[in-house]
């Protein structure tokens, strides 16, 4: 069984609590040493779905960060790098998780918790395109004093590179009220000049246009105008570049933690609960 088949039948049919599902022992690890200890959490990550799409989450940002820098050797390395939230999963292979305690890390969770085996793409954005990326990842943001039903997979996780400022109380489109990459602001409303270029770094389910971005990327992942390239390290394979990056990065004496990267105004917010 594939990894994406896997993954497509652990999210149709896994139900919290049951435990394995009778087919297949798809309870089988999804790596040769599960538990290798591939690095530290500095404090508890939360998993269900509004903490990893509709709030900064710190898997969601480790993963970003990984893929910023997967090109960092080449002669064009990433401006930012992107995961869409849709793609942090509280499904694992056994046992749901709402959230990861803090301390260590194994390779076997990070590969349940990124489970779509998805190839990372470093390809060349126009500023208008960045811009409209950005703004269909907050469109579906809930206002301020409404609950979060069901929030937006598409919702766009960044690497420390980059920073925005999103206000709820505006429509669709023009969310976005601030936009620094690497410090510089990204005019808003974007230039027209097509020679104002973002090399970004995401996963190509994303990139081919999954989770409504296909009106936005186009073909741009087939342009050789663009520039697409997928990674070379590691298969090109998300959580296997996600798992280097944590192990060479969060040490126990340096555990990751969640930065603000995205500032909410006027949204909802996950309540976290207390313990």
């Amino acid at each position: 069984m594939t990894r994406p088949l896997l993954a497509a039948l652990l999210a149709a049919a896994l139900v919290p609590g049951l435990g394995c599902l009778a087919y297949n022992d798809p309870c089988q690890p999804l790596v040769d040493n599960p538990d290798a200890v591939i690095g530290f959490l500095g404090e508890e990550v939360f998993l269900d779905r509004p903490f990893a799409r509709h709030d900064n989450n710190a898997l969601g940002q480790l993963a970003a960060d990984a893929f910023q820098h997967v090109e960092d050797d080449s002669a064009d390395p990433a401006n930012l790098g992107i995961l869409n939230g849709g793609a942090i999963r509280a499904e694992g292979l056994c046992v749901t998780r709402t959230s990861l305690r803090a301390g260590a890390l194994t390779d076997g969770v990070l590969h349940e918790v990124l489970l779509f085996e998805n190839r990372v793409v470093t390809v060349d954005l126009t500023e208008q395109e960045l811009v409209d990326m950005f703004e269909h990842s907050v469109g579906s943001l809930t206002p301020a004093g409404q609950p979060i039903p069901t929030p937006f997979g598409g919702f766009l996780h960044v690497s420390e590179s980059t920073t925005l400022r999103v206000d709820c109380e505006y429509p669709r489109g023009q969310r976005v009220r601030e936009l620094l990459v690497n410090g510089s602001p990204v005019p808003l409303p974007p230039r027209t000049d097509p020679s104002a270029r973002y090399r970004v770094a995401m996963p190509d389910f994303l990139l081919n246009g999954g989770d409504g971005y296909g009106p936005i990327f186009g073909s741009a992942g087939q342009d050789p105008d663009r520039n697409p390239v997928q990674a070379r390290k590691l298969s090109g394979v998300d959580s296997n570049i996600a798992a280097a990056y944590m192990k060479a990065t969060y040490p126990e004496a340096r555990p990751l933690l969640e930065a603000g990267r995205i500032t909410f105004l006027n949204c909802a917010k996950p309540l976290r609960p207390s313990r």
